[in-house]
C-alpha cells in the first residue's frame, strides 16, 4: 500500500466513520501527509508515513498535538511500528495503524452492514428491553464485538458501549447505478437470499476479549 492509498482510507475512517471533517492539510508528499481533523471541539493530528515508526516519530506528533491544539493524534504507516513506539503512543492516548495491525474503511463494500455506537440514551433503551435496564446482565448476556474488530476500530468504540448492526436490501435501482447493471442485479439477489426480511437489526457490547 502506498502513503497515497494510506490516506484515501484514513480520510474515510475520520469523515465516514467518525464524523470529523478536514480542517487542514499541513503536509501532502508522496512519502508523508500532516493534517488536522476536526468534529466540534475536538482535533485530531494525523501523521501519515513510509517509514518504520519510531519513538521520536511519536514524539514528534505529540509536540505538534500541543503545537495544533489537538486532543488527538493518529499515526499511520505503510511499514510497522516498533514495540516501543506503539508502547509510547498509547501512553500518550495517539492510535497507531502499521502493517501488522492494518485498518481500511470497510463498510463501503456491499456484503458489510452498517455499524453504529449507539449514544448514552438510545443504548439505555437498548438495555432497559433486554437486559432490564441492568448494563451488567447486559455485558455478561449480550453478544459480544471484541475492541480489535475492524468496525470498532473504525469507529473508535470503547469497551461496554452498544453497537447497531443493520442489514438491509438497498433498491435495486440504487444497486444498478453504483455497480452497474449485471453486478447490480447479482448484488440485489445475494441480498435478497442473505436478508429475506429486507432489513435485520442486532446489537453487540464492545469488549476487550
Amino acid at each position: 500500500m502506498s502513503v497515497e492509498k494510506l490516506w484515501t482510507e484514513v480520510k474515510k475512517i475520520l469523515e465516514k466513520g467518525r464524523g470529523f471533517t478536514l480542517a487542514s492539510l499541513l503536509v501532502s508528499k508522496k512519502d508523508s501527509v500532516e493534517a488536522i481533523f476536526q468534529k466540534g471541539n475536538s482535533r485530531v493530528y494525523v501523521y501519515l508515513i513510509n517509514r518504520k515508526l519510531s519513538v521520536q516519530h511519536v514524539r514528534r506528533v505529540k509536540k505538534a498535538m500541543e503545537e495544533n491544539n489537538c486532543d488527538q493524534g493518529l499515526i499511520a504507516t505503510i511499514r510497522e511500528a516498533t514495540s516501543q513506539a506503539k508502547k509510547e503512543a498509547e501512553s500518550y492516548g495517539i492510535e497507531v495503524i502499521d502493517i501488522k495491525q492494518p485498518l481500511i474503511y470497510i463498510f463501503d463494500h456491499w456484503l458489510v452492514p452498517q455499524h453504529r455506537v449507539l449514544p448514552p440514551e438510545e443504548a439505555k433503551k437498548v438495555v432497559e428491553k433486554y437486559a432490564g435496564g441492568d448494563y451488567q446482565l447486559a455485558y455478561r448476556t449480550f453478544p459480544k464485538i471484541l475492541v480489535n474488530d475492524p468496525a470498532v476500530r473504525i469507529l473508535k468504540a470503547k469497551p461496554g458501549q452498544i453497537i447497531e448492526i443493520r442489514r438491509s436490501v438497498p433498491a435495486l435501482e440504487e444497486l444498478i447505478q453504483k455497480y452497474g447493471e449485471d453486478a447490480g442485479q447479482e448484488i440485489y439477489k445475494i441480498l435478497k437470499r442473505l436478508i429475506p426480511s429486507g432489513e435485520e437489526i442486532y446489537y453487540r457490547i464492545v469488549a476487550e476479549e
